[in-house]
């Protein structure tokens, strides 16, 4: 009898246990983030460069949240990231997933901050896709049809056999994201159908629409509209009407577009200017709420920059000199190639590769989505 008493006891105890357990996975509901853009939300920062974020004067202690007791890259089995354009899908938060494996995006540091900040299991969806621009691509319904400058372009790109439709990386997108929330049992470990919130999205892209400024100068003056009205659908279409959103700069090229931007013939360097205000216009739209606009122009590497235009020139001397290029000689002598190759080594609109410059766009975004 006792030992039938002791039994029933115990069993009691294992269902309340369970239940309190059940219970309060139903208390913590999983922090959604969407982390969205165009190649640079991809990320192309080459992971070779991450250590070189130590460096950094101001904010090198951040290296460290990256890396495990032993120095080696942390896996974090609090914060899942789904990307369904990798082929592997989803899984926990760590270097490699960026454009490629042996790259990263502003995910990695923002995910970090978010698995410090919450006791709740975080996801970050990534629908992030390079060449993107919001007056076509991203454009959603809220928005109307292209008009002015853009609808110009898209006929003269239409004259040459390249026909593209409105608004379907905006679709692709939404789709995207719906199919992640409907299968999280399948994406974030240990779901137990508690279900989530959307905690706020990072919006990370602009050069396929700056980039137009000779051609097509009224894409930039149409930007702050465009974006306004696809947060605003997104939102809608999300059932997320209070989501909290960050804009980032653009900031490809630092602080040097400004003073470069003093001389009226610097066609280049004015549109820059006006692209950044274009998106802190956007974010500054008396229609939203909730939308932060981001510095990161001072996390451009300066000095690899540097490197970067010695590559170019001596690429020149090289081909008029009839010298092979070869990975070791990128530059006129080893030193300047290894230090070029350890802090990056991408394209320019990419950050040239700065996998610290990503990682501190990404800190920025997350610490401008207050909790």
């Amino acid at each position: 009898m006792k030992n039938l008493l002791a039994a029933i006891t115990l069993a009691s105890l294992a269902l309340g246990s369970g239940l309190a357990a059940r219970a309060q996975a139903l208390e913590h509901k999983v922090k959604v983030f969407i982390l969205a853009g165009q190649s640079n939300m991809e990320g192309h920062g080459q992971l070779r460069s991450l250590a070189h974020l130590g460096d950094h004067p101001e904010h090198g202690e951040l290296l460290k949240k990256l890396q495990d007791e032993r120095g080696a890259w942390a896996i974090r089995d609090d914060v899942t990231i789904a990307w369904r354009a990798k082929a592997k899908g989803s899984g926990p938060l760590t270097v490699g997933w960026g454009a490629h494996d042996d790259e990263i995006g502003p995910e990695l540091m923002f995910g970090t901050i978010m698995g410090e900040r919450y006791d709740e299991p975080v996801l970050l969806i990534k629908v992030a896709w390079g060449g993107k621009d919001v007056f076509c691509d991203f454009r959603s319904p809220g928005a109307g049809p292209p008009t002015g400058d853009a609808a110009q372009l898209l006929e003269r790109e239409r004259a040459k056999g390249n026909e593209r439709e409105v608004g379907l990386t905006y679709r692709k997108m939404i789709a995207e994201i719906r199919t992640t929330l409907e299968n999280l049992e399948e994406v974030v470990p240990g779901y137990a159908g508690q279900g989530y919130e959307l905690a706020g999205m990072a919006w990370f892209q602009g050069w396929n629409d700056y980039c137009r400024w000779r051609e097509a100068p009224g894409i930039i003056d149409a930007y702050p509209r465009n974006l306004a009205a696809m947060i605003r659908d997104l939102r809608a279409d999300l059932g997320a009407p209070e989501m909290p959103v960050v804009i980032g700069e653009m900031g490809v090229g630092g602080r040097e577009f400004e003073e470069r931007a003093q001389d009226e013939g610097d066609g280049e360097a004015r549109s820059m200017i006006a692209f950044r205000r274009a998106q802190r216009a956007a974010a500054e739209d008396e229609s939203l709420a909730g939308v932060t606009f981001v510095p990161t122009a001072d996390f451009w590497d300066v000095r690899l920059e540097e490197l970067r235009r010695m590559k170019d020139a001596y690429s020149n001397e090289k081909q008029r000199q009839g010298i092979p290029n070869t990975e070791d000689n990128q530059l006129p002598t080893k030193a300047l190639t290894d230090e070029f190759v350890s802090q990056g080594g991408h394209w320019y609109c990419h950050y040239n590769g700065s996998a610290a410059n990503y990682a501190l766009i990404g800190y920025a975004l997350a610490m401008a989505l207050d909790p």
